[in-house]
């Protein structure tokens, strides 16, 4: 931020995490207030527990039944299919059957069970906000409406008259203004922290599953569901994306893990970058077939006050 002084910061649990929102300027409190409202929206709009949400209301309908959902459900279900269909289906929102199978989702009240050969495409999205499915399955949108909220956030300080802002929810980042240095969490040690650089009017998304509880023996350790094997996948290192949008930042992470091969033009697509973190520090994520299989002894890690500087370090990111 611009000046410390005048700069106020807020944290509440929301989104299935902890989110803090931070200003500048003589409305930062009141901006603030109606960011964190507009995130409260979003968590009712696109949870897949609450029985009252679009999400839970989909789940819920039957094939070829209409259902109109509100403009920013819409939204984020537009972006997930976009991405569904250029990653060929490694992106899919309709994982929640599977994620329920793994124990990762609760079972959604009132939902008859999932076809097992649902996919994004029995998603049909009509005219009037209205949304209908060709199939039974569950939609889940963890992976993309948390990014999409922290857009949404940022819009609601900008609405405000801020000019320098903050949102942070919970590994999903978006700033405007004045640019912020951006950390990131080092894997296997979630207590260190790499310095990646400074980025400004970007978003950074980043994923690792590095606070997964791996449970019994036998289960997944993680909530990654690559749809095409219709299996669990494991991170193996933490993928960070800084894109224009958050919500694409979030949703992206995922592709460069699932599909490291179709990645790079997808990012190029939407004018984002990835970086790759692992115990060797970070790097550019270049698509190359062994990118995401083994880690290339390109850079070393020194350990200084509990933080981990890489020798290669990936600075002054910023979105173009």
């Amino acid at each position: 931020m611009k000046s410390r002084s005048s700069e106020i910061r807020r944290a509440r649990p929301v989104l299935g995490t902890i989110v803090e929102i931070g200003a500048v300027g003589l409305n930062a409190g009141v901006a603030i207030d109606a960011a964190f409202c507009e995130i409260y929206a979003i968590h009712r709009l696109m949870s897949f527990h609450e029985e009252g949400s679009d999400v839970s209301r989909l789940n819920r309908s039957v094939p070829g039944e209409v259902v109109r959902v509100d403009p920013r459900t819409y939204e984020v279900l537009v972006y997930a299919q976009e991405l569904s269909r250029l990653s060929a289906g490694a992106f899919d929102i309709t994982v929640g059957g599977k994620l329920v199978e793994q124990g990762f989702l609760p079972q959604p009240h009132g939902a008859a069970p999932v076809d097992s050969e649902a996919s994004f495409e029995d998603i049909k999205l009509l005219a009037n906000d209205s949304v209908s499915l060709t199939r039974r399955l569950w939609i889940d949108l963890g992976g993309i409406a948390k990014g999409y909220a922290a857009d949404r956030a940022a819009l609601a300080l900008k609405m405000c008259g801020v000019t320098t802002g903050i949102v942070n929810a919970g590994g999903d980042l978006y700033v405007f203004g004045a640019p912020q240095p951006i950390h990131l969490r080092y894997p296997n040690n979630p207590s260190l922290v790499l310095p990646l650089g400074m980025i400004a009017n970007s978003a950074v998304a980043s994923s690792s599953g590095c606070f997964a509880n791996a449970g019994e023996p036998g289960a997944a350790a993680e909530p990654l569901i690559d749809p095409r094997r219709n299996a669990s996948m494991k991170w193996q290192r933490g993928i960070t994306v800084i894109a224009p949008r958050c919500v694409i930042a979030d949703a992206l992470t995922k592709v460069v893990r699932l599909a490291p091969r179709r990645a790079p033009k997808i990012l190029s697509r939407f004018s984002a970058r990835a970086v790759i973190v692992d115990r060797l520090g970070a790097r550019p994520f270049n698509g190359q077939h062994n990118e995401m299989r083994h880690a290339q002894a390109r850079s070393a890690v020194s350990h200084r006050s509990r933080a981990v500087v890489p020798a290669y370090r990936v600075a002054a990111l910023e979105a173009k």
